[in-house]
């Protein structure tokens, strides 16, 4: 019997010790999603009301922050796996720090223009193709077992975080933009202090090959897990087909439809925002109580199926309230999505490339997701918002279908852990 099972004082300290660190990482964690919750309302009003861009330009800026992950996310992963993750996420949150700064002075200079706004896109994104690597690598050695209900409670950080941030954002209208970039940076400032206190995280492995081979060979390791390829997949399309929506067509939608001051477009894109990830915090609060799932990919692919329904609703025109209520509801299926595939990606993947394996799986949402936005920006300016949002419904239908036909996702049974 081991000192732990027999409830001795070791047992008791070697617990507290392991709930200090989880606590740590979270805190971290949070720095960073608050810190992303302030952009995700920040950014596109800066770009849609400040500076009045076009749709196909919203399309572009909100591309911006994500392309960075398409060259640097599997980078990233490599990283991760041979290097301190600790040391990693002190580095990111500091240079983190930097971009809302400048951006502040610029604003307050009033010199703000579009070109600024794209260069702290990449740059922002180009950290967070460091950052996410590293942090969900990290949570496997913070967490050491009960692997899903350790990603249920980051993931529950995680949306609470951006909620927290969002309900920040709201006040752009009475503190200004600049004041909330300068505390985006504060915030970051104090996931720094939590990730330097945690204990070293060493890497997993020893590189013996160089990053591009480290590349290559955390590729093939994914590819060669059915499962994990097929969620991988799944998630290109989630960042193609939703999120782009999320990113291009909900602020236009807002500037264009329910918004007519700068004021009133903060407030009605923070509280959109506020729904969805609201949503996502009740799904996962209803995991974390249901426990251990055997079906994570049926489960997936009935969160799916719903989006693609509420992205037609969209072709409708609705009162704010019923917008809402449809984003919440958006939210609850992305929030379990979100779950169950990192949960899928994280028990399959093997240790020494565990950092790669899961930059692949996120590069599958962050590669999509720009693409997307792209192409949501060009068929709004083409199409109008109301129809332009009935292409990647009705092009998700045929993925699901692919899916079920053709890969094992709807077949899947994961053990009990």
């Amino acid at each position: 019997m081991t000192a732990e099972a027999a409830g001795t004082p070791e047992a008791a300290e070697i617990a507290a010790a392991r709930q200090r660190r989880l606590n740590l990482y979270l805190g971290g964690q949070a720095s960073w999603f608050i810190s992303l919750g302030i952009q995700f309302v920040i950014f596109p009003y800066l770009v849609t009301q400040v500076l009045n861009e076009p749709a196909a330009r919203v399309g572009i800026a909100q591309m911006s922050l994500m392309l960075p992950a398409l060259f640097f996310m599997l980078l990233g992963g490599t990283v991760a796996d041979h290097g301190d993750a600790r040391r990693i996420l002190i580095r990111v949150h500091l240079l983190a720090t930097l971009p809302p700064l400048i951006l502040a002075g610029i604003l307050l200079a009033g010199e703000l223009s579009y070109a600024a706004l794209i260069v702290y896109a990449l740059v922002m994104g180009t950290l967070g193709a460091f950052a996410i690597p590293a942090r969900d690598s990290a949570l496997t050695r913070v967490a050491e077992s009960r692997i899903q209900q350790a990603v249920t409670m980051a993931m529950g950080v995680q949306m609470g975080s951006q909620l927290v941030g969002m309900l920040f954002a709201a006040l752009a209208a009475l503190t200004g933009a600049a004041a909330l970039l300068l505390f985006q940076a504060f915030v970051m400032l104090t996931g720094l202090w939590a990730s330097a206190k945690l204990s070293p995280l060493p890497p997993s492995n020893v590189a013996t090959m160089s990053r591009y081979a480290q590349i290559v060979d955390g590729i093939k390791s994914a590819a060669a897990q059915p499962m994990v390829a097929t969620v991988i997949a799944l998630n290109f399309a989630v960042g193609l087909f939703y999120v782009g929506s999320f990113l291009v067509a909900l602020p236009l939608m807002i500037r264009d439809i329910y918004a007519t001051t700068n004021g009133e477009f903060t407030f009605f894109f923070a509280i959109v925002n506020i729904c969805f990830w609201g949503g996502t915090i009740v799904a996962n609060m209803a995991l974390l109580r249901i426990g251990h799932i055997h079906h994570r990919g049926r489960v997936m692919m009935g969160s799916l199926t719903s989006g693609l329904i509420i992205l037609a609703l969209f072709h409708f025109p609705m009162p704010f309230w019923l917008l809402g209520l449809l984003v919440f509801w958006w939210g609850m299926g992305a929030g379990t999505t979100m779950t169950m595939g990192r949960t899928i990606v994280q028990t399959a993947a093997s240790g020494n490339h565990l950092g790669r394996v899961l930059a692949a799986y996120q590069l599958g949402f962050s590669g999509g997701a720009p693409l997307g936005s792209l192409m949501m920006g060009l068929l709004v300016g083409w199409l109008g918002i109301f129809d332009a949002v009935l292409v990647p419904a009705t092009i998700m239908i045929g993925v699901l279908l692919l899916l079920y036909m053709f890969t094992p996702i709807w077949s899947y049974r994961a053990e009990g852990e």
